[in-house]
């Protein structure tokens, strides 16, 4: 038979069931396009030859397939194989069928007449899944969201409407039982009642179920305004406060700054405080670009206490925390700082 037989678009393997070789309709398989004018076909693992169902090499084999045929005597030599394969396979259904179409073969599952594709009351579309209380109300749960956060929802005019919490469904259902006139009436009344109210805001999801959008909107055109406005003067005002303390705090931390040298300047304890959620000592050696090792930046946040002038001794000292270890290298520091505060004083 040509390599251009005409053929269908289901693919068959070959391979033993129930004790003896069959061919078999698969699935989930795929064409496997090659320069060679061959019907092959990638399933699972493997690749197979159309005609005769075999599998002739291991998918990872198939960058090398040109060498792999080379080597069984090229296209000639591979048709001559399938014709040998065919006398004790016999040709594949999907040369004897040509006119078989994979739903003949492989049908679509039926629907399922509780999944459905519905728009919420926003008009946005989701899939929803129907189930019956036991007194047998429709309802609606949106798929794929787990019980912690599900809805229900009733089919109203076409939307899904939600109505409350999966967790508290005994009061979703009771609210449904009070509703003398169902839920539309409902819904209507509701939208009734707020577009009455110039200043109450009308639900754009009834306005959808109700065909009202264009009067909801028009409706709400002022409200937004106002909120927009306000939210505005909100933002203003929140800007205002925001913008003078980070002022205060400017200024606190700069008198913190200026304090601290001054008591240097005249050999005075500096605390080492907490000035805006740092340590004040680790702050003067930034101010004056002082570059001090991670390690001893992590001490002098933690362990140190203050700093101090010994006049007994005639030097600059420091108290840490007995929880602490001393620092090794916090002296040298402390001298670089001291100078750097006398410097800045100098040029002033």
């Amino acid at each position: 038979m040509s390599k251009h037989s005409k053929h269908s678009n289901v693919f068959y393997i070959y391979r033993k069931t129930g004790g003896q070789f069959v061919f078999e309709a698969v699935k989930k398989a795929k064409i496997c396009k090659n320069d060679l004018g061959l019907d092959l076909f990638q399933y699972d693992n493997g690749i197979y030859e159309g005609r005769t169902g075999c599998k002739i090499m291991s998918i990872r084999e198939l960058p090398d397939l040109e060498s792999i045929l080379e080597k069984m005597g090229g296209v000639n030599g591979v048709h001559s194989m399938i014709n040998d394969l065919i006398k004790t396979t016999g040709e594949s259904p999907r040369y004897t069928r040509p006119d078989e179409r994979k739903k003949d073969i492989f049908p679509q599952r039926e629907k399922d007449e509780n999944n459905i594709f519905a728009k919420d009351s926003h008009g946005k579309k989701h899939y929803y899944s129907r189930f019956y209380n036991e007194n047998g109300i429709e309802l609606y749960v949106r798929k794929n969201k787990t019980d912690d956060f599900r809805r229900v929802y009733v089919n109203c005019e076409g939307y899904m409407l939600d109505i409350g919490s999966y967790q508290n469904l005994d009061t979703a259902l009771a609210w449904l039982a009070g509703l003398e006139n169902g839920v539309k009436c409902e819904v209507e009344r509701a939208f009734n009642e707020s577009m009455a109210d110039p200043q109450k805001w009308a639900d754009l999801g009834f306005a959808n179920i109700l065909g009202r959008a264009d009067e909801a909107k028009a409706h709400n055109a002022h409200i937004r305004e106002a909120r927009k406005r306000e939210n505005e003067r909100r933002d203003a005002e929140y800007e205002a406060e925001r913008n003078a303390q980070e002022q205060a705090d400017k200024a606190e931390y700069e008198q913190a700054i200026k304090t601290a040298e001054a008591k240097i300047l005249n050999r005075q304890t500096v605390q080492n405080a907490d000035i805006q959620g740092k340590s004040l000592i680790m702050q003067l050696f930034r101010e004056h670009k002082i570059s001090v090792p991670l390690k001893t930046q992590g001490w002098i946040i933690k362990a140190l206490c203050d700093i101090c002038f010994n006049e007994n001794r005639g030097k600059w000292c420091y108290h840490y925390y007995k929880k602490s270890k001393d620092s090794t290298v916090f002296s040298d520091y402390l001298l670089l700082l001291v100078s750097a505060v006398q410097e800045k004083q100098s040029r002033n």
